[in-house]
């Protein structure tokens, strides 16, 4: 039984996966599997993964949803099919210095930790040009709750070894987020009582890709302000930040639907009201669907 499972989750994977394969080989430390999920897409991945399956002594295991299941339930189908103790998370698209396992799989065994992870430098996809490095600072890991749940504390999901119980009691990925999926499943972590530790090495490499986020603007306010919705009662962090953060969540989203789904907004005032207890939020979102329903929408 391998000490480490490597889990990809692919979609539309061929022009990058040959690369994070590449880096994979290049570990120093060699206890490990692969698990290659393609997520519906037909493009050459599978054939990459078996030439892969066929120049190394490790498992590797190529499977696929044949209809597009997300990121998160993707993660999910390779993590359950895995056989190692810790899971090593690794996206198609990114790739390993490579001492990244041997640096990552050692911190978290010596400090007992249940998610160790590193620092990932990241670099654009078109010139390959080197953007930022996101570590933790010593502040910000010792703040730990409250950063992550601030947004501070960053971790990249290819960054990450994390023990398969840890992932088990929180019940994995959820599906339902496509966006903020995996800052939402750290809250869960931590939440469980998961442990993290910094390994101090910035050993991932992450891709950062030329699209703009704003077309995707309003999906991911409204995933953001699920996730704090799920975390209203984390005792963990202080009340009136938890409200705090949620109700501006909400907020935010409403603004971006205001004009286009007012009574959407409305709903989602509502919401950010029920949050944080503050009337004049009510008020706001009355006006809203009163807009809404005069204007026929």
């Amino acid at each position: 039984m391998p000490c480490v499972s490597i889990c990809i989750p692919a979609y539309r994977a061929e022009k990058y996966l040959p690369k994070a394969l590449e880096s994979v080989r290049k570990q120093t430390f060699q206890d490990w599997e692969l698990i290659v999920t393609e997520d519906g897409s037909k493009d050459g991945a599978e054939a990459l993964v078996n030439a892969f399956a066929q120049s190394v002594s490790q498992p590797v295991r190529y499977q696929r949803h044949e209809q597009n299941q997300g990121l998160p339930a993707t993660r999910n189908t390779g993590i359950a099919a895995s056989q190692g103790e810790l899971i090593a998370l690794l996206d198609a698209d990114d790739c390993w210095e490579a001492d990244h396992l041997e640096t990552t799989v050692g911190r978290l065994l010596e400090t007992g930790a249940d998610l160790a992870h590193a620092g990932s430098l990241l670099f654009d996809s078109d010139t390959g040009r080197e953007l930022e490095i996101r570590a933790p600072s010593p502040d910000i890991l010792k703040r730990f709750p409250l950063s992550l749940f601030e947004g501070d504390y960053v971790i990249q999901p290819s960054s990450v070894v994390l023990r398969k119980t840890l992932w088990a009691c929180t019940g994995g990925f959820d599906p339902t987020f496509r966006y903020v999926e995996d800052r939402e499943m750290w809250l869960r972590c931590a939440r469980a009582g998961g442990r993290f530790v910094f390994t101090g090495a910035n050993t991932c490499l992450y891709r950062k890709h030329g699209e703009a986020l704003s077309t995707h603007s309003a999906a991911m306010a409204i995933a953001c302000a699920r996730a704090f919705e799920k975390q209203l009662d984390w005792s963990a962090i202080p009340q009136k930040l938890r409200r705090r953060s949620t109700s501006g969540a909400w907020i935010a989203a409403a603004r971006i639907l205001q004009r286009s789904e007012p009574r959407t907004a409305g709903e989602y005032l509502v919401r950010a009201w029920k949050a944080s207890h503050q009337p004049v939020l009510l008020a706001w979102a009355s006006a809203l669907r009163l807009y809404a329903w005069a204007s026929g929408r």
